[in-house]
C-alpha cells in the first residue's frame, strides 16, 4: 500500500489464513491426483484380466482409507436392470470407491440400486457408494435430497465420491465431486483438456492500451500484495513480508466441488474450483473460476476468469471477466466488470468498471462508469451517472485516473483522463462537474462548477478544506461507517486506518503552506509605494499562483477559509496527540508512585 496505510506490513499471523487456504486447496488437488492414480492403476491391471469376473480390492491409497475396485458382473447387471436403467459401453472402466475398506466378498448391488439410476457413463468413472444405504430406487430417484447419481444424460471421466449428489444434468466431464457436494439440474459441467486454468492469473489494470500495468494475482491476494507489485508500496517495506513471494501457483487438472459446495440450475460451467460452502446457482455461464468458502455466483451471471474470496458475491445479470473479488466484496446486480481488482468490503452494482484497482469500502451502487481508475485506498463513493475515466478524444485510451482516499464522485460528474487526486483525500466532486486532466493537492476539498461572476475563465471552483470546515460530520460518520462495514476479517490488519492520521495531516500542512505563500506573494508583487490598506489581494487565484489547484480556481475568501480549516485540523490533531501523551505519562506515574506523586 502506501504510507497512508500505517499497518501495511504483514506478519505471519496476518498471512496465516491466506496460506492455510492455499494449503487446503493444494491438499484437495493432491487428493484428486491420488484418486486418478488409483483409477489408472486399476484400469491397467484390469486390461490383462477379466476384471468383471474377478473383482480386485484397492489397497489403501493414502486418502482416508478409501478403496477402489471394479464392478462385479452382478453389480453391472443391477445397474443395467430395470431398477437403475444405467448405460455404459465399457463397464470395466467404471470403478467403485468406498470409505470403509469393504472386502471382495461384499456385494454392493443393493447400495447401487438405491443410489444410482438413469445415467449413462463413458470413459472412466470412479463411482462412490455409501455402504448400508440400500433405499429402493423408486424412492431415491424421486428425492432430490438424498445423495446419489440420478437422471444424468452423460457422465464421463469423473470422480463421484460417496455421499455426493449428481442429479438431473446433461453432461458432466472431468469433475471431482466430494462427499456432501452437489451438481443438480445443470447443462454441461466440463473441464477443457488443454486448459491452463490455475490459481494465478495476469490482469491488466490502468491504461487500457499503450501502457497498462500487468499484475499477477492469485486467489488469496491482498491489496498489499497487488499494490506492492504495482510499485505503490513503501520503498522501506521488505518484500519478504508479502505472501506472493512464497506463492507457488497450481495448475488444476479437473473441476473440483468440495464438501457442501454446489452447482445448481446452471447451463454451462467450465473449469471451476468450489471450496466448501461455496455455490454457483442459476448462472448463465461460468468458466475459469475459483470460489473460496461461502462465496457465490447466482442469478443469470456470465463469469470468465475470476477469483472470489471468502463471502464474495457476483449476482443478478452481471458480466465479470479477469477480476479478483476480495473478501466480502460484491458485484451486481446488472454490472459489467473486467480486468479489475475489487478490494475487501467493496460493492459495484448497476454500472461498469474496467481495468481498475478499487480499495476497501469502495461503493458504486448506481449506474456509473469507471475506466482505468487506480484507487488503492478506496473508501469512496460513485454517484449516479458519474463517468470517471472518460476518454472520448479520439486518442488511444492510454491514460488513467488516480483517485484519492474517500473521493466522492458526484451525480453526473465527468472526469477526463489523466486526473490525479492522490494528494486530495476525501475531496467531493460536486454534481455535474466536468473535471479536465489535472492534478489536485488540496485535501478535504469541494470542487464546483465555476461561475461567470467570479471570472474563472471557464474553470471549476475549488473550496480547500471545505469538508473539514463545513461538513465535519462527514468525517465522523465515515469513521463509524468504515468500522461497522469492515466485515473482511482476514484483511482487517491493513484496512482499519483512521482518516485523520499523520499522512493526511502532512497533506493538509503542505496545502496550507501553499495557500499562505500565494497570499503573501500577491502582496509583495504590488508596488511598494502603496500602504498595506491600499494593497488589494487578487479576487481569484489560479494554478499559476497555487500549483496544487490543478485546472481550477479559488477566491480570496476560499483561500482564507482553506487556511483556517487546515490550521484547525492540524492544531486539533497536535493537541489530541499531546493529550494522549499526557494521559499515558499520568498512568505511568500512578502505576509507579501512586496518587500522592501524580494526583488525578
Amino acid at each position: 500500500m502506501t504510507d497512508a496505510s500505517p499497518s501495511s506490513t504483514a506478519t505471519s499471523s496476518n498471512l496465516a489464513p491466506f496460506r492455510e487456504s492455499k494449503s487446503r486447496r493444494d491438499e484437495q488437488h493432491q487428493r484428486a491426483n491420488n484418486l486418478i492414480s488409483a483409477v489408472t492403476s486399476k484400469l491397467n491391471a484390469n486390461s490383462n484380466s477379466s476384471s468383471v469376473n474377478s473383482p480386485t480390492i484397492g489397497n489403501d491409497i493414502g486418502i482416508s482409507a478409501c478403496s477402489v475396485r471394479p464392478l462385479t458382473r452382478r453389480e453391472v447387471s443391477t445397474l443395467e436392470g430395470p431398477g437403475c436403467s444405467c448405460k455404459c459401453e465399457d463397464w470395466s472402466k467404471v470403478l467403485v470407491i468406498t470409505t470403509d475398506g469393504v472386502g471382495s466378498g461384499t456385494d454392493l448391488s443393493a447400495e447401487l440400486r438405491g443410489q444410482i439410476c438413469t445415467t449413462t457413463f463413458a470413459g472412466w468413472v470412479l463411482l462412490g457408494v455409501n455402504i448400508g444405504n440400500s433405499t429402493s430406487s423408486d424412492d431415491s430417484c424421486g428425492s432430490p435430497l438424498k445423495p446419489g447419481v440420478r437422471r444424468n444424460d452423460l457422465v464421463s471421466n469423473c470422480i463421484l465420491e460417496p455421499g455426493c449428489t449428481v442429479q438431473g444434468n446433461t453432461f458432466i466431464d472431468r469433475t471431482h465431486v466430494c462427499p456432501d457436494a452437489s451438481i443438480i439440474n445443470c447443462g454441461s459441467v466440463t473441464f477443457a483438456s488443454d486448459s491452463s486454468f490455475a490459481d494465478e492469473m495476469e490482469i491488466t489494470i490502468g491504461a487500457e492500451s499503450g501502457g497498462g500495468r500487468d499484475v499477477r494475482v492469485h486467489v488469496e491476494s491482498t491489496l498489499v500484495d497487488v499494490c506492492h507489485k504495482l510499485g505503490m508500496g513503501s520503498q522501506s517495506t521488505s518484500s519478504s513480508h508479502f505472501h506472493y513471494n512464497h506463492y507457488k501457483p497450481t495448475k488444476l487438472i479437473m473441476n473440483t466441488i468440495c464438501r457442501n459446495a454446489s452447482i445448481l440450475h446452471s447451463p454451462m460451467v467450465t473449469c471451476v474450483y468450489l471450496s466448501p460452502h461455496s455455490s454457483i446457482d442459476a448462472a448463465t455461464s461460468v468458466s475459469n473460476v475459483i470460489l473460496l468458502p461461502e462465496s457465490k455466483i447466482a442469478k443469470s451471471c456470465t463469469v470468465d476468469a475470476a477469483y472470489l474470496q471468502w463471502k464474495a458475491t457476483i449476482t443478478t445479470n452481471s458480466s465479470v471477466s479477469s477480476t479478483v473479488l476480495m473478501e466480502c466484496s460484491e458485484i451486481g446486480p446488472n454490472s459489467f466488470v473486467s480486468s479489475t481488482v475489487l478490494g475487501p468490503d467493496s460493492h459495484l452494482s448497476a454500472g461498469e468498471c474496467h481495468h481498475s484497482l478499487l480499495g476497501p469500502n469502495t461503493n458504486s451502487h448506481h449506474q456509473s462508469l469507471l475506466i482505468s481508475v487506480l484507487w488503492p485506498l478506496g473508501r469512496g463513493n460513485v454517484g449516479y451517472g458519474a463517468n470517471v475515466g472518460s476518454n472520448h478524444t479520439g486518442r488511444l485510451p492510454d491514460q488513467e485516473v488516480c483517485a484519492g482516499e474517500g473521493t466522492f464522485w458526484g451525480l453526473g460528474s465527468v472526469v477526463k483522463m489523466p486526473v490525479n487526486l492522490c494528494d486530495a483525500p476525501f475531496t467531493v466532486v460536486a454534481a455535474g462537474v466536468e473535471l479536465s486532466p489535472q492534478r489536485v493537492g488540496l485535501p478535504f476539498s469541494l470542487v464546483l462548477s465555476g461561475t461567470e461572476q467570479d471570472g474563472g475563465g471557464g474553470l471549476n471552483q475549488i473550496l480547500p478544506g471545505w469538508v473539514l470546515q463545513s461538513s465535519p460530520y462527514t468525517i465522523a460518520r465515515s469513521e463509524a461507517k468504515f468500522a461497522n462495514r469492515r466485515k473482511a476479517k482476514r484483511h482487517a490488519w491493513y484496512t482499519g486506518w483512521c482518516i485523520i492520521r499523520p499522512s493526511t495531516i502532512d497533506m493538509c500542512w503542505h496545502a496550507r503552506e501553499e495557500l499562505v505563500k500565494a497570499g503573501n506573494s500577491s502582496l509583495s508583487s504590488q508596488p511598494s509605494g502603496q500602504n498595506s490598506l491600499e494593497r488589494a489581494r487578487p479576487t481569484i487565484y489560479k494554478s499559476e499562483s497555487i500549483h496544487r489547484l490543478g485546472q481550477n480556481y479559488i477566491t480570496e475568501n476560499g483561500r482564507r477559509k482553506g487556511i483556517l480549516a487546515y490550521t484547525n485540523v492540524i492544531q486539533l490533531y497536535a493537541l489530541r496527540g499531546l493529550l494522549l501523551k499526557v494521559e499515558k505519562a499520568l498512568k505511568m506515574c500512578h502505576k509507579s508512585f501512586g496518587d500522592e506523586v501524580a494526583p488525578r
